[in-house]
């Protein structure tokens, strides 16, 4: 995924967090809120209780393979997204993940 369409100020986290809506699945929790820049930018949370640095690392990129096949469909939305991965998503394989993130897109009516 493209740097301009990636979050990464911790301010620019902190108010998705404060000021976003949440969505939920056993796996991944997506917080979002609008921005005024114009394009949808994605971010990841993922904790250390998940596991040790190579499943973080294997679980952000398969997240962010997971958000460029959305991207088309999101490029237009002036939204930041924050994904929070909870224990369980360190098992799952693309598959999962990316039925997990398509719920939550149509959960939160982000996508239609």
């Amino acid at each position: 995924m493209q740097s301009q369409f990636r979050l990464k100020e911790n301010r620019d986290f902190r108010r998705v967090f404060r000021r976003g809506k949440s969505f939920a699945t056993a796996r991944l929790v997506l917080y979002y809120c609008d921005n005024r820049e114009g394009r949808v930018r994605v971010g990841f949370s993922i904790s250390k209780k998940v596991g040790n640095a190579v499943v973080r690392n294997r679980l952000k990129r398969v997240l962010r393979a997971v958000f460029q096949t959305w991207l088309p469909e999101l490029k237009d939305k002036s939204i930041d997204i924050v994904v929070v991965c909870r224990t369980d998503a360190a098992g799952a394989d693309f598959q999962i993940l990316y039925q997990d993130v398509s719920k939550l897109l149509h959960k939160s009516k982000i996508v239609i």
